[in-house]
């Protein structure tokens, strides 16, 4: 038969005594820090399930950072495309007014200066730069200016080709995982790619340098072709303008799957992180009490004429 000794009792009683008054001193560290556990040994799981929350979290900010930086780029693209459009209308204003046959060649003249002006507006344009200070329409190549301002892109030895410096590669940039959205537009793809009044594909530049000498030169054929071919100019950017647009709604509806996502995160870590102080007051009461019962219990046996003894 098992026998248990005075001194056994003892040893057990101090032992619960103690493991009590180390529950309740955790208990008043997490209150103190508000944190559900204090070490990662309290809560193996938690803490992993955790790291993967915190992961998440971060990676949710970078695509967010990415999404924004997009959103800045397609408003400068939007505003660049939409001035280049507007610069087309008010270009074929010019031309349809010079196609009158009552007017004279002083006032083409007059019409083709302020053609130039366009001209060289359209240009300025697509060397333009974003907030980051790349080249809007240069495509992956930012070395120098996309557009050779210079260069006549009716020079057979040029062309647009060769007024041209960028490259035909479009930008894109993760949004989500597995998610690219295309962002860049490239010179090549803006500025060219539609037809002129006989069907050939051709360029803004070349278009308007051609209008430019219609109305200098006082041909009246020369102007009218110019017309369908800015007319096909103007609609060729007001498609782009439209792609720019669907972009920004993209970037617009994936900001608010990611502040939405963003917000689950941090709610969910916070469940699995901070404290249930209701819980924690509760507990931290119930320890008090049972730590208290304990050390009455354990004064009373130790008044005892045997415990006195032992010691």
């Amino acid at each position: 038969m098992l026998r248990v000794t005075n001194s056994t009792i003892y040893d057990r009683i101090t032992t619960q005594l103690a493991q009590q008054q180390t529950r309740l001193a955790l208990t008043q560290e997490k209150l103190t820090t508000g944190r559900n556990f204090l070490r990662p040994s309290d809560a193996p799981d938690q803490v992993a399930a955790l790291d993967r929350l915190e992961s998440s979290v971060r990676e949710t900010e970078q695509f967010t950072s990415n999404v924004e930086r997009i959103k800045d780029k397609l408003n400068f693209q939007e505003l660049s495309i939409n001035s280049i459009h507007e610069e087309l209308i008010r270009a074929k204003e010019l031309l349809i007014q010079g196609a009158n046959g009552t007017m004279d060649a002083n006032l083409r003249l007059s019409m083709a200066i302020e053609l130039e002006s366009i001209y060289e507006s359209v240009a300025a344009i697509g060397n333009q730069k974003d907030i980051d200070g790349s080249y809007l329409f240069g495509g992956y190549k930012q070395d120098n200016p996309p557009f050779d301002v210079n260069a006549n892109p009716l020079d057979p030895n040029i062309g647009f080709n060769g007024m041209y410096k960028g490259d035909d590669e479009v930008q894109v940039i993760g949004i989500d995982r597995s998610y690219m959205l295309s962002v860049g537009m490239p010179g090549s793809q803006l500025f060219s790619g539609f037809e002129d009044s006989s069907g050939n594909k051709t360029d803004l530049f070349s278009s308007l340098k051609k209008a430019i000498n219609a109305l200098k030169s006082n041909d009246l054929g020369e102007i009218q072709n110019s017309i369908d071919a800015v007319g096909n100019a103007s609609t060729h950017i007001n498609i782009k303008l439209t792609q720019i647009g669907s972009r920004m709604k993209v970037v617009e509806n994936q900001l608010t799957v990611l502040s939405d996502r963003s917000a689950t995160l941090e709610s969910t870590i916070s469940q699995v992180e901070d404290l249930d102080y209701v819980s924690a007051i509760t507990d931290l009461k119930n320890q008090s009490l049972a730590l208290q019962a304990g050390q009455q219990s354990f004064a009373q046996i130790s008044n005892l004429s045997l415990f006195n003894y032992i010691r």
